[in-house]
């Protein structure tokens, strides 16, 4: 079991609502693993989004979550932001005047005066409560200076520091699979099974089913996120176990929707059909 220095993540996790994780260059790997850890965070209730300027293709069909991504993201937003009670403005609207963009505020007639200094203005793009950026952001082309701002955790299988880095966790002998697999539980965040496939596939095509570049730690990895994928098994009566049967299911099946038995003995699909129990 891999043990990573969390002590500078865990602070900026624990206070985040949202979250923006980048990946540069796609791989499967990498892919995965932003998926991965963005479906661990949206089961904490924080918004996840992923952000890369390639598009993913049928390589990626397997994946969940791949909603999540997007292949555009704004450095130029303009942000106007007012210290003012909101239940005393009476309406946003905005006007065309001779080529200037005029933005008019109507406050009620029962509300004071907006003064000056209560208008700040920010022509940079907000980003996430915390970010995480996988792999060096040169491939981000002019979004490179996105790292600038905000609150950044660089994680590389290339051991490389940056300055912008709030925390990095850098492991050259691990794909980033393999380094999400153990970081997840380290920063609180559980594997269910989307979360332990994304991160199965990325591992597997990063060591071509385990056959290269592999660590003893690679195949425990391996069997964390298989075992994340396994069904339950309701505990039968009289069987002596207290706690539930797991249900193997090969590696190999993991990719494919699986078919998981009902309480009846039958078993049924994630599209609904359903086969009646055996006699």
């Amino acid at each position: 079991m891999k043990n990573y220095n969390v002590s500078s993540i865990s602070p900026l996790l624990s206070t985040a609502k949202t979250a923006l994780i980048v990946v540069p260059q796609i791989s499967v790997d990498s892919v995965g693993a932003a998926l991965g850890l963005a479906l661990s965070l949206k089961q904490k209730n924080i918004e996840a989004k992923v952000y890369s300027p390639q598009k993913t293709d049928q390589n990626y069909s397997k994946l969940s979550g791949l909603e999540l991504i997007s292949d555009s993201f704004s450095g130029s937003d303009l942000v106007i932001s007012l210290t003012y009670p909101l239940d005393q403005i009476d309406q946003v609207s905005y006007n065309d005047d001779g080529g200037k963009l005029n933005l008019v505020v109507k406050t009620k007639s029962t509300g004071p005066q907006i003064d000056n200094n209560q208008i700040s203005i920010n022509n940079q793009s907000a980003v996430a409560d915390i970010c995480f950026m996988l792999g060096d952001e040169g491939s981000l082309g002019p979004n490179a200076s996105i790292v600038n701002r905000g609150n950044w955790v660089f994680v590389s299988p290339v051991n490389v520091q940056k300055s912008w880095a709030k925390a990095s966790i850098i492991d050259p002998d691990a794909p980033f699979s393999e380094i999400f697999t153990f970081l997840l539980p380290m920063l609180g965040l559980s594997l269910n099974a989307d979360i332990g496939k994304d991160l199965l596939i990325g591992l597997r095509v990063a060591t071509q089913s385990f056959s290269i570049n592999v660590s003893p730690e690679s195949f425990e990895a391996g069997a964390i996120c298989l075992r994340a994928t396994q069904p339950e098994m309701p505990v039968a009566p009289g069987n002596g176990l207290s706690q539930p049967v797991i249900n193997p299911t090969p590696i190999e099946a993991v990719e494919s929707k699986p078919a998981f038995i009902n309480n009846n003995g039958g078993t049924f699909s994630p599209s609904g059909t359903s086969t009646p129990p055996t006699a």
